[in-house]
Formats: structure tokens, sequence, C-alpha cells
């Protein structure tokens, strides 16, 4: 497989806060998270509805789709810094928690509450409860992408990723894209619906939709053909995401792969997608070929599962031994 990704510019190797403002710099992996959230983990034997339960403390911290991806890549020491609009009475939960967890961050504080979510991990299976989020304001948006602008040019790549709260404007996603390109940083997308499309219409390096999200932007039953409609409209790579049946990464001009680990895995499938987002990024920002950033990208998905928090992956460099990818003629 010869594809290579861009190669962004070269950048200073350092992240750290400056003195005065506590803004970061140098070259990380700019997560811009659109509706963040408190996520709960709660860890039980057992799920019955309708009864009562008393369980251990549940695990909270900041998330979103766009903070996970920041986590994983600490976690794999990566740099990575979050942008988020935050609000309301977790507001300052949220802030601590980053602080105490060593992920930078640049937040827009907005009236609109910033949600939770909570996911019940069981032996049967995961059960996940997420609010939808709350509008918030145009002017809230545009201060977002005023900080996406700002700090684009010393960032090695861009992610936008997660669900949108109601009434976000139609193409903001397209608009991270815009800002990336203009100073010729790869992005990634990781979205659905309309948002998805206008992305990779207006030239996203890659986007990361799951089976769910790639069929409601582009309709269908078929995952392939549907990968194979959307990277047909931009320049970049679908990689779609499909639970147990791996990763499928998708040229423009229909050309397309297959990645799957050779066994299915047990564990807690919540935030997979965000590690395979996280080993996307660091893939791009290395200039690893198409191949590896399929192979990467699978087996840091894999990787989550293995651990019972989202943002957070089990030692991946066994699972990536086990990937097998294959050509779809």
């Amino acid at each position: 497989m010869a594809t290579d990704a861009p190669r962004p510019d070269d950048a200073s190797d350092t992240l750290a806060p400056t003195a005065d403002t506590g803004r970061p710099s140098g070259a990380h992996v700019l997560c811009v998270t659109t509706n963040p959230a408190i996520d709960i983990t709660y860890t039980i034997d057992d799920l019955r509805p309708g009864s009562s339960h008393r369980v251990p403390t549940g695990l909270a911290r900041a998330g979103g789709k766009g903070v996970n991806v920041a986590r994983v890549l600490h976690q794999q020491h990566g740099r990575a810094v979050v942008v988020a609009p935050v609000g309301g009475p977790v507001q300052s939960l949220f802030v601590h928690e980053l602080d105490r967890s060593g992920i930078p961050h640049r937040l827009v504080e907005v009236a609109a509450p910033t949600r939770r979510t909570t996911a019940i991990v069981t032996p049967a299976g995961t059960t996940n409860l997420n609010e939808t989020g709350e509008p918030i304001d145009h002017r809230d948006w545009a201060r977002v992408l005023e900080i996406v602008r700002a700090e684009a040019p010393a960032a090695r790549v861009v992610v936008s990723s997660g669900s949108l709260p109601p009434l976000t404007p139609d193409r903001f996603c397209a608009s991270v894209v815009d800002i990336a390109l203009a100073v010729r940083r790869p992005v990634i997308v990781d979205v659905g619906g309309e948002q998805l499309r206008h992305a990779m219409a207006s030239g996203a390096t890659a986007v990361k939709p799951n089976r769910h999200e790639l069929f409601d932007a582009m309709g269908g039953t078929d995952p392939l053909d549907a990968a194979r409609r959307l990277a047909a409209l931009g320049t970049g790579t679908v990689f779609a995401s499909l639970d147990i049946e791996g990763m499928l990464a998708v040229l423009p001009d229909g050309r397309a792969w297959h990645a799957v680990l050779d066994h299915v895995l047990d564990g807690n499938p919540t935030g997979a997608g965000d590690a395979a987002v996280a080993a996307l990024a660091e893939a791009l920002g290395e200039g690893a070929t198409l191949e590896e950033q399929l192979a990467r990208a699978t087996a840091w998905s894999a990787a989550a599962v293995l651990d019972a928090q989202a943002g957070s992956i089990a030692d991946p460099a066994e699972l990536a031994e086990r990937i097998r990818i294959t050509p779809i003629g």
C-alpha cells in the first residue's frame, strides 16, 4: 500500500504553558470538542431495569469525544490541547479535572450548561445514557472558531470530533477544516450527518465515522458503498469503524482496505472510536503511510475495549501484531 499521508510543516517539539497566559506552545494535536461532557462510569456486576442498585462510587471526569482523543494521546505520551465550550454547574469540575489530568486547554465559557453522560458497565455489556446538550449562542461558536484559528498554526494536526448540541451552525466542522487547511495542517473530523458530508467536501484529510454515522450521512445499508460515496465527495480518506468487524479505509478513487483483529475482544467499547482518532492523529503527524494509519487506528480502537473508561487504552503493541489488513477489489 503506497499511499502516504501528508506531512505537515515542522514545528517545535515542546509543549508547555507559557508563564504569562497558560496557553500551550509547540507541536500538538488540537482537539476541538463541540459537545463536551462530564463522563460518569459505574462498573457493576448486574444491571436490573426497574430496580434500585447500590453501587461503588462512579468515576467522573471531563469527557466528550475530543477530550477522550486528547486523553489517549496524553496517555501514549503525545501532546494534545482541548478546545471546547463549557458552562453551567459542572464547569468548575470540568476545568479542575482537565487540570488534574495535565491536559492543556483553551475553553470558551458559555451560558449553556455542559452535559453529562453515564456509562454503566456490566459483564453483559455497557449501557450509555448520553444527554444531547443545550444550544450554544452563535457568538460563542464564533469565539470557539477564533481560538481554533489562533491555535491551528502551532498544531501538528487538528481534530474536530463528537456529537454536536442542537442548533450548531450547519458548517461548523467544515469551518474547522477550512481553518486547518489554510495553515496547511492535516485535519480529522469524527462526526455524522450533514456535518460529515460538508467536512469531507471541504477537504478534510480524514474522517472517521462509525457505521451509524456513516449511514446517517449517506444512507444505504452497505458500509463499503456508503464509505466510497462519502470519499468521492472530497480528497481525503474515510476510515469507517465497524465495531467487531474492524475498520475500512477508503480513498476518493474507490480503492479500499479492511483491517480487523484476529479475535473478538470482551470489554467496554465506549471510547474505541476516540482511540482510533487519536491513533490517526498521531500517525498523520508522523507522516505514516495509509496502511500504518489503518493498522494503528484499528489496534488502538481494540485496546480501548480492554479499558473500562473512555479516554484510556490498554497497551496496543501486542494487538497491533494481530491486525490483518486486506485490500478490497
